[in-house]
This record gives structure tokens, sequence and C-alpha cells, in this order.
């Protein structure tokens, strides 16, 4: 029996955006100016049920949800998503869920994304499983094959408000150092 494909968008299952992997690096725009950059894409199938075409459907909700658009067109502004949780941790808000995607990256690239650099957020729809642990040369790799296939979509978003890290003292160090301040000598 064959049932209609839908149409209607769908937002994304907290299962799906755990799913998600991810891969973070640092780059440069061609005026030299740094660019913090962050990779989606599927994790391999898991069942026979999952099929190219369930996976790409799956991938075209996470980027409905962000609102990324095609590589013919320049990168929208998705406006700010990405909120630092720790030195190393950051979070992405998808509309139409209260689910965030916890994402491990680079000091460098936290502490960059906290004074404000802004972040190129790609989104691959499917084409190849890409191990978190990629070199950069197989990323590179990646991307040239899914932009050949136009199998890629692309927004730049930035930090969701300045937040200071204080990134050498313990919290309970930093709680009586903040109230020493506020006394009288």
């Amino acid at each position: 029996m064959l049932t209609p494909a839908r149409t209607e968008s769908f937002a994304p299952s907290a299962g799906l955006i755990a799913s998600l992997a991810t891969t973070t690096w640092l780059d440069t725009t061609p005026t030299g100016a740094t660019l913090c950059c962050l990779l989606l894409v599927p994790q391999p199938p898991r069942s026979c049920y999952e099929t190219p075409a369930v996976i790409e459907q799956r991938m075209r909700t996470v980027g409905e949800a962000l609102h990324l658009g095609p590589a013919t067109t320049p990168p929208p502004d998705i406006g700010p998503r990405l909120r630092l949780i720790a030195l190393t941790e950051v979070a992405l808000r998808f509309d139409g869920t209260p689910y965030r995607k916890r994402i491990p990256t680079s000091r460098p690239w936290t502490l960059l994304l906290g004074q404000g650099t802004p972040v190129a957020l790609v989104l691959g729809l499917g084409l190849d499983p890409l191990s978190r642990s990629s070199a950069p040369k197989e990323i590179d790799s990646y991307l040239d094959r899914a932009t050949l296939r136009q199998r890629l979509l692309f927004g730049h978003t930035r930090i969701e408000w300045a937040q200071p890290l204080i990134d050498s003292l313990p919290l309970d160090a930093a709680i009586d150092s903040a109230s020493r301040a506020q006394l009288p000598p």
C-alpha cells in the first residue's frame, strides 16, 4: 500500500537531535577574518528502515528548524543559536523544540565564540557518515563531495548573549573573589 509523502514540516525530536554527529574547526574568510565552523551530519543508518531517503528527510527537518539555505545562495543569518555551557562545550538551539544539541569543541573555538566570532553552520543531508574525529583533510573532502552533489545547507549564527568565561578559577573561588571585590577595604 502506498501512502502520500508528508508535506508539512515537523520539529526535530530529541532522538534526532541527539543522533547528529558534529565537528567544529576554525577557518578564515577570504578577507582574513577568523570564522568558527560547525558541521552537523547524520549518523550511519541503525536499521534497515533508515534508508537514504528517510535520513535525508530527517536532515531536511533539521535544516528547516535552523532556517538554513542551499549552497546556491548566500548563507542566511539564522540568528543567535549557540550557548556556551562549558569551556569546551556549546549547545545549539533549534526552532519548534525545547531540545538543544550539546556539541563538544575546542577551547579556542569557544573562546572565539564568546568574543563574538561568527559561526558558519553547515548541515550535511546524508551523503556519507563522517567521524567526529575526522582529520581536516577528510572534512574538506567530505565538504567538496557534498557541495558538488548539492547535499549541504548553510547558515550564519552566533552566541545567544555575551557570556564571560571564568577559565582559571573554580566556581567557589570565583564567587568568593567577586564578593570580596564588593567589600570596602
